[in-house]
């Protein structure tokens, strides 16, 4: 009995070997390709400027050319959770608040932009100040905006699937953003003003949601896009469909119902309604649609808290 095991064991050990050859091959070959890209560029730079190019002379060559990116992609099998529950919650994307979200039992919350437009005025101002004394400078203050975009995005991707699974939410839906920029009439880029045509295009809303997709399929939550046609516009609590019934301040007002709700919430239900309606005629208004609870994200901790919480 004894020496099957050892020779299972060994077996199993020489399977692994084995496995860890062909990825080391695999990512050599890819390795192999990289290097030879790089050589290839070398040799095009070197015949051009008649030596060996330095750094700086690579550096300006493929900014002036087109750029290749080599990835490395590499599968995992994850192990993924049962749904925490059947419940459904709308999330809707602007541009005052990142997100806004609806949960079917009626309460709601916001997620404001307070660090991303406080980064973004940064950013700009340090970037006006770059001269030519640091060639380098802007890439680096670019690069560095852009991580801490993404590291906002993760953060709060993750929270709100972790939000979800307490609440037992099954199915997250979000309003689809992709014709966001042009006019449904005139095909034409839309204009939001000179901040939100700024905050729009620096916004990724298909990557937040591809975010948001991956983190929750991990706790076995669905994730659907839904078209966004007439959802700030239309009442969620009765239906009635009046663009002035959205007013200023980001409230939403409506004339038939006199139902009163903050905009953002009243679109995330709306959204949310579209694959899990509700009656109309449901008192659900006037409390939770005017009222919801702001999260901020606190740069002192790295996670998002309610808003009184937060001190920086």
């Amino acid at each position: 009995m004894a020496n099957r095991v050892v020779t299972r064991t060994y077996t199993a050990s020489i399977r692994n070997q084995q496995r860890v050859s062909d990825d080391l091959d695999s990512l050599g070959f890819a390795a192999s390709k990289l290097w030879n890209v790089g050589r290839w560029v070398c040799d095009r730079v070197w015949s051009e400027i008649g030596h060996i190019p330095g750094h700086n002379e690579l550096t300006t060559y493929l900014k002036s050319h087109e750029r290749y990116d080599d990835l490395f992609v590499c599968k995992v099998e994850i192990e993924v959770s049962e749904a925490p529950g059947e419940k459904t919650v709308g999330v809707d994307l602007g541009i005052n608040n990142f997100a806004a979200l609806a949960y079917e039992d009626g309460h709601s919350e916001l997620y404001p932009l307070n660090c991303l437009k406080q980064d973004d005025y940064y950013f700009s101002k340090r970037l006006a100040q770059c001269d030519d004394s640091d060639p380098e400078q802007p890439t680096r203050l670019n690069q560095k905006n852009s991580a801490r975009r993404t590291h906002y995005f993760h953060t709060l991707s993750k929270h709100i699937v972790q939000r979800c699974v307490d609440e037992d939410v099954g199915t997250i839906v979000v309003g689809d953003l992709s014709g966001i920029r042009e006019d449904e009439k005139t095909d034409e880029s839309k204009n939001w003003g000179k901040h939100g045509n700024l905050d729009l295009h620096s916004w990724a809303f298909d990557r937040f949601t591809s975010m948001l997709a991956y983190k929750a399929e991990i706790d076995g939550i669905t994730v659907k896009q839904v078209s966004e046609r007439d959802t700030s516009k239309s009442c969620s609590c009765c239906g009635r469909k009046r663009k002035a019934n959205r007013v200023e301040r980001g409230l939403y007002v409506c004339d038939e119902c006199e139902t009163v709700a903050n905009a953002d919430v009243n679109g995330a239900e709306n959204i949310r309604q579209k694959v899990s309606p509700n009656p109309h005629g449901e008192d659900r208004s006037n409390g939770w649609l005017a009222q919801p609870s702001t999260f901020l994200f606190d740069k002192e901790t790295g996670v998002f808290a309610p808003q009184e919480h937060v001190t920086s």
